[in-house]
């Protein structure tokens, strides 16, 4: 038993992401991921309209009372008298509350860099997400059922990947340094011919 002190600090990690990740999935669904989707929908229709070429009135969202809290939460993209597109938001954007859990529960993490790593990591998902809805408004007809799957699930394990990068950099970075090599030296090595 005394060889696994590591599990305990893994098994509080565990139990203090499930707690962080509960509160903001419930602040998520309650008032964020409607305002969330409304400014996607902005972005993504300002983009498809002005760099696409495609005519898009508006965009607005409803929230379908059916979801629990705003779970069924849908983006229409109003074009003329036509039958407007639509799109449920939930799956989309629902990689964001576990990255946010993930980079609160990560123990050691000053304020400043705590808020860096949130802010990039966040600004990097919703970039993914304006360029999901922009692909599949603009090819969604062209595209084989396949590939919205494959972004599916890329899009649901960016936010561990992004959090491994962000939070663990500097720990990360020295997995690749040869042993015994100090930064210094390793500026100071000239490359090898």
């Amino acid at each position: 038993m005394s060889g696994t002190p590591g599990i305990g600090r893994v098994a509080f990690f565990c139990l203090k992401f499930s707690g962080i990740l509960a509160v903001i999935l419930f602040l998520w669904w309650w008032k964020v991921q409607p305002a969330y989707a409304g400014l996607l929908g902005w972005i993504s229709g300002a983009l498809l309209t002005h760099v696409a070429g495609i005519p898009i009135d508006s965009t607005y969202v409803e929230v379908d009372p059916a979801g629990v809290l705003s779970t069924k939460t849908i983006l229409f993209f109003v074009m003329g008298q036509e039958d407007n597109p639509n799109i449920d938001m939930a799956s989309i954007v629902a990689n964001i509350p576990p990255y946010w859990a993930l980079v609160l529960a990560t123990p050691g993490l000053a304020v400043k860099r705590l808020i860096k790593v949130l802010l990039i990591g966040t600004g990097i998902l919703g970039a993914g997400h304006v360029i999901f809805l922009v692909l599949m408004f603009r090819f969604g007809h062209l595209i084989q059922p396949e590939i919205p799957t494959a972004v599916g699930l890329f899009l649901m394990t960016l936010p561990f990947m992004l959090w491994i990068v962000l939070a663990y950099w500097d720990k990360v970075v020295l997995l690749f340094e040869e042993p015994g090599e100090t930064p210094a030296q390793k500026q100071e090595t000239p490359p090898s011919e």
